[in-house]
């Protein structure tokens, strides 16, 4: 029978029952193997004697050849020989001797002493090399080819490649199958993946961590294992700390609630402290010793404190830092504040103990640059940032810098939505299938205007650090790219546990069972992208990261013309409040500089009113008087008055405090405008209050006759 036709092939465990096993020789028997000979003839004896029978049947099962099986059913019946007992009677002990035999088969020996003695698999034994062997002499070559063509066609849907799976998976699934005792998949637990890594080479857990996915494909499994078995955090170092203060942050990293990354940076910190108190202060041990004049000391020093000052390693196995030895930024000393906060907050609240200070008032962070946190989105050079758009959207096949690990479509959607969308990294990566709305009817704005439906798509965003999910907005191309990586996703893929809603999700990047990994972006597709554009990876403010693209992609929408207002954008970024959103959109330099052009132009006007009355009219037009403070000039060619600085005892000044003025004013003739004037660079420094320039402008001006009425 081929292997790729191995259907149906129903196990049963071996039935020892149906055969005649004794624990002594009859007389017949023992003469039948009392030599060599004898020996040679009784195995050749048909039919099969009922002695032999079990062994027989379990060779054919498992496809091992006649001349080898009666060469190991030699050495097996020469021991009972020697012993003068059934092999069913031997201990692990005696089967462990035949073992060492290497002429006979070990994987046929030992499936016989699993089977008819309860003599577990040597599976630390030095000869025991090929598992998938053994699985096959134990359960049976044509199940365990069955079971492996199973696991197999899974992962190969999930998007692994099929000849990888040929050289490496039968083994590790011949060791599953032989530690489990049962080759069935739907037997398999997470307890015996879990016990198939551990002992093992990196290699061989990441083989069973993609068994794990397959059995979870299958529903065997309700989630898959981590590709690798190690701890999720590396344990600390505590040399050094009182074992009081170590006590104490074990116990609120193993009590506290908060995401995993958090807590173990949390407890990082309060442990380093435990190396300040105990330098600076080693009475106090415990949360209950500290007073406000601790909190004060321990301000007072962190403000002096310097990068790895109050380090867990030890120092001749530190990662030099490149800051090593220089003061601390501001958000790692607003960091240690807030972790220490934390957790005296929590110790009184679950009622370990009573503090005797108030973690909020004395351990408040200082309102100084040293210690406030800063926000910097710092936005991508806008030259940069269109051109990365671009880039996006004309992704080739060819512009991949290293060999395609995920499929390209996977890449060109996971930059659209990069360029596009403003999500944060974290959102992008728990994005689920079926994100992407098409809008499908018009959108009527309230001046009239249509929206034509398809012009933009609706996107759900996963539950975020600052919101609940929600739906935004996009660009209609984002839905374009997302269905071409749709076409191509695996779609026989268990839905995954999501980190942060404990809800089962199917990601939208979840490729060969497994979401993709948290590098990716600033790795992989924002250096792809710069490639592309022809950009370096750095501009004029550093590295281009994933989340300088959504800081990017926001203050674009706020400094249009028409842009969206503040409580539009902290909606579409997902913040809750809009006090973080105006982090993103601070005014870039130019348009500061075009709103103090426009506003320099402002400040140079002046008013102006215009007499339309008929009986007012002059040769010129209509009457212009120039509003300038206590009076109006009447002159209509007053902006072009080289004496317009010195208006007062002109014969065209109109004093406003005189009855013509006050009946000027109350005249429904009058429409009042705004004229641009000019200045001369003396006029200008005039005008901003230099006496100096004042007095010379005067008498430059005596020379020059003043204006005359006609």
């Amino acid at each position: 029978m081929k292997p790729d036709t191995l259907t149906g092939i129903v196990w049963h465990p071996f039935d020892r029952t149906i055969y005649n096993l004794k624990i002594f020789f009859s007389e017949e028997e023992r003469a039948a193997i009392s030599t060599q000979q004898r020996r040679y003839a009784f195995i050749n004896q048909i039919p099969v004697p009922p002695l032999l029978q079990p062994f027989f049947d379990i060779a054919q099962n498992a496809g091992i050849s006649q001349e080898l099986t009666k060469l190991t059913l030699q050495a097996v019946l020469t021991e009972m020989a020697l012993r003068d007992q059934p092999c069913n009677c031997w201990g692990e002990e005696i089967w462990q001797g035949l073992y060492q035999n290497w002429r006979i088969s070990g994987p046929l020996l030992s499936a016989w002493a699993f089977h008819l003695a309860d003599v577990p698999f040597p599976l630390y034994s030095k000869r025991f090399r090929q598992p998938a062997h053994y699985a096959k002499a134990a359960f049976g070559r044509d199940f365990f080819q069955q079971e492996l063509n199973r696991l197999s066609e899974v992962l190969v849907a999930l998007g692994y490649s099929r000849h990888t799976q040929e050289m490496f998976l039968s083994a590790v699934l011949g060791m599953l199958m032989l530690e489990n005792g049962d080759p069935r998949l739907e037997s398999f637990t997470e307890e015996l993946l879990k016990r198939g890594q551990q002992y093992r080479t990196e290699g061989i857990a990441r083989a069973v961590g993609k068994v794990s996915h397959g059995l979870a494909a299958m529903g065997i499994l309700a989630r898959p294992l981590r590709m690798r078995g190690y701890i999720g955090w590396k344990e600390k170092r505590t040399d050094g700390i009182a074992s009081e203060w170590v006590e104490w942050c074990h116990r609120w990293r193993e009590t506290s609630v908060l995401r995993p990354k958090t807590r173990e940076t949390t407890y990082s910190f309060i442990l380093r402290i435990g190396l300040w108190l105990a330098r600076d202060c080693p009475d106090i041990r415990e949360p209950a010793d500290w007073n406000i004049s601790t909190c004060a000391s321990f301000i007072a020093a962190l403000g002096r404190m310097n990068v790895d000052e109050l380090s867990l390693e030890p120092e001749e196995t530190r990662r030099v830092s490149a800051r090593s030895g220089q003061p601390l930024m501001s958000n790692s000393r607003a960091s240690f504040l807030y972790a220490l906060r934390r957790f005296f907050v929590d110790y009184e609240l679950w009622g370990w103990g009573r503090l005797k200070l108030n973690p909020y008032r004395h351990l408040a962070t200082p309102d100084t640059p040293s210690f406030i946190r800063g926000v910097n989105p710092r936005v991508i050079d806008d030259p940069v940032w269109l051109k990365l758009i671009w880039a996006s959207l004309n992704l080739r096949t060819e512009d991949m810098l290293t060999e395609i690990h995920y499929p390209f479509a996977m890449h060109q959607a996971m930059a659209v939505i990069w360029t596009h969308a403003g999500l944060r990294q974290n959102e992008i990566l728990r994005l689920s299938v079926g994100c992407v709305h098409e809008q499908t009817d018009d959108i009527v704005h309230d001046d009239g205007s249509i929206i034509p439906a398809g012009t933009l798509c609706y996107l759900d965003v996963p539950a975020g650090k600052t919101s609940k999910a929600f739906v935004k907005p996009v660009a209609s191309v984002v839905k374009k790219y997302v269905d071409l990586w749709l076409q191509e996703r695996p779609t026989e893929q268990a839905p995954l546990t999501d980190e942060r809603t404990a809800e089962r999700v199917n990601y939208l990047f979840q490729y060969r069972g497994k979401r993709i990994g948290n590098s990716i972006l600033n790795n992989t597709i924002i250096p792809v992208l710069c490639a592309r554009a022809g950009v370096p990876c750095d501009d004029s403010r550093g590295r281009i990261t994933s989340h300088r693209g959504r800081a990017s992609a926001v203050t674009a929408l706020a400094s249009v013309p028409q842009g969206m207002t503040l409580h539009e954008l902290m909606e579409w970024s997902g913040h809750s409040c809009p006090r973080s959103t105006l982090h993103y959109i601070r005014i870039r330099p130019t348009r500061l500089a075009a709103s103090f052009v426009k506003a320099d132009k402002i400040s140079h006007m002046i008013s102006v009113l215009i007499d339309h009355d008929s009986q007012a009219l002059t040769s010129s037009g209509p009457a212009l008087y120039y509003d300038l403070g206590d009076l109006y000039c009447t002159n209509p060619f007053w902006s072009s008055c080289p004496h317009r600085m010195a208006c007062i005892g002109c014969d065209f000044s109109l004093p406003k405090s005189s009855s013509q003025a006050q009946a000027l004013e109350s005249k429904a003739s009058i429409r009042r405008y705004l004229e641009e004037v000019p200045l001369t660079p003396d006029e200008k420094a005039i005008a901003e209050g230099d006496i100096d320039k004042l007095t010379a402008f005067i008498k430059k001006m005596a020379s020059q006759p003043p204006p005359q009425k006609d």
